[in-house]
């Protein structure tokens, strides 16, 4: 838009970059901490590959795209309409609502109609954004304006805070969803720092934010030793996310079966069940002769996760029938398989002792002693068991958890 003066027009394009630099900066500053809008970025611009990758290979591509995207609205509304330089921020209004539905955008509802956009919210803001700008268009001054540039770049700081406003409004502000994007952002680099450093808090309740964690555990080979420290196992579903993947471009389901080479089809009954099923046609596809070494590799994740998935249901019989279809009894086994046969050794007294491990039975019984020792008092037993014999299987199995600081669901 033309000015009557060279100075004014200065001015027009100091008071345009000012603005446009400030939503940049809030911009990527929402991207990289909301990394919701660019998973659901990725369901409206690509089918085979997720702008999720590209956060976790790089967040600054995934923010610049985002920020690209939202800026579009505003370069056309400066360029179409006149705005005084009181006003020259309005241009951005629509941009900033346009980021708040982005990065209010969640991956749980994206297929959904429920609760998956604030349309009210976000209808009403731009109605309102809209009047601004029709206001700003009725509203005459003289084009050769010579007060101080400060007195133009105030109201347009304040017309960008307001922006700022609506796009809080609008954001998703949900704290175990965006901790679930860290963590699959995490893994996937193999970043599974991210994973060992997550507070034990009610933001890591949530069932998808457990099978990241048992994700991580199996990707560095560490399930069957260190699944029970795990504080929020709540039976064989927490190994899998809470929804089955939708697309393919759905990120934590298809980080977690992805890893297992294997995907349900609708819904499933249990994770055993489907565990179960998967295993035994990978196990079919591997008696072929042509199977590889590295096939019977790749299938290593889904045994334990089978074999991990019995012992949450605290099936230990049915457990003792399986392990060692994929285990030999000769070789050292995993510290919870260990447990878990122990245990099933000394309930079933009239059961073969189908394995032997002077070691960890010396450390049962002395588990069992103390649970002798406190009788009757099982909130003691509890406490004394868990303190002294933290992340064993025997305390998921008689208590339901692991951690003094989280109460069990039974």
């Amino acid at each position: 838009m033309k000015y009557h003066y060279k100075s004014t027009q200065h001015k027009a394009i100091f008071l345009s970059i000012a603005s446009f630099v400030l939503f940049v900066l809030y911009s990527f500053h929402m991207y990289m901490k909301h990394q919701t809008g660019v998973v659901a970025l990725s369901y409206f611009v690509a089918s085979g590959m997720s702008l999720t990758s590209a956060t976790s290979s790089g967040a600054w591509i995934g923010a610049l795209l985002g920020t690209l995207l939202c800026i579009i609205p505003a370069l056309i509304l400066s360029r179409l309409l006149y705005f005084p330089l009181r006003f020259k921020a309005l241009a951005l209004l629509p941009s900033y609502i346009i980021l708040g539905l982005i990065t209010g955008i969640s991956p749980e509802n994206i297929n959904s109609t429920e609760n998956s956009i604030p349309l009210l919210s976000s209808m009403a803001l731009l109605l309102f954004s809209v009047l601004l700008v029709f206001l700003s268009q009725v509203y005459h001054e003289d084009r050769a304006e010579h007060a101080p540039i400060c007195n133009y770049l105030t109201p347009n700081v304040f017309i960008s805070c307001i922006g700022m406003l609506f796009c809080m409004l609008l954001t998703n502000t949900d704290c175990q969803l965006h901790v679930q994007l860290d963590l699959a952002n995490g893994i996937h680099q193999n970043d599974h720092s991210v994973v060992d450093r997550l507070p034990h808090g009610e933001t890591t309740t949530n069932n998808t934010i457990t099978s990241l964690q048992v994700l991580s555990l199996s990707k560095r080979g560490q399930l069957a030793d260190n699944l029970f420290s795990l504080p929020h196992l709540k039976g064989s579903n927490s190994l899998l996310p809470d929804k089955v993947p939708a697309s393919a471009v759905y990120h934590t389901p298809t980080l977690v079966y992805g890893h297992l080479q294997a995907v349900p089809v609708g819904e499933f009954l249990s994770a055993t069940s489907f565990l179960e099923k998967a295993l035994s046609r990978r196990m079919a596809l591997l008696s072929d002769t042509s199977a590889t070494q590295a096939d019977s590799l790749r299938v290593r994740p889904l045994i334990d996760y089978y074999l991990c998935a019995l012992l949450l249901d605290r099936d230990i019989p049915s457990f003792s029938d399986e392990v060692f279809k994929y285990y030999n009894v000769d070789e050292t086994l995993p510290k919870h398989y260990r447990e878990a046969l122990i245990l099933y050794n000394s309930q079933d007294s009239l059961a073969t002792r189908i394995y032997e491990d002077l070691p960890m039975d010396s450390v049962f019984w002395n588990y069992a002693e103390l649970q002798a020792k406190h009788k009757g008092n099982v909130p003691v037993q509890r406490k004394a068991c868990v303190r002294a014999y933290p992340h064993s299987y025997w305390n998921y199995y008689f208590y339901g958890y692991n951690n003094l600081d989280y109460q069990p669901h039974n």
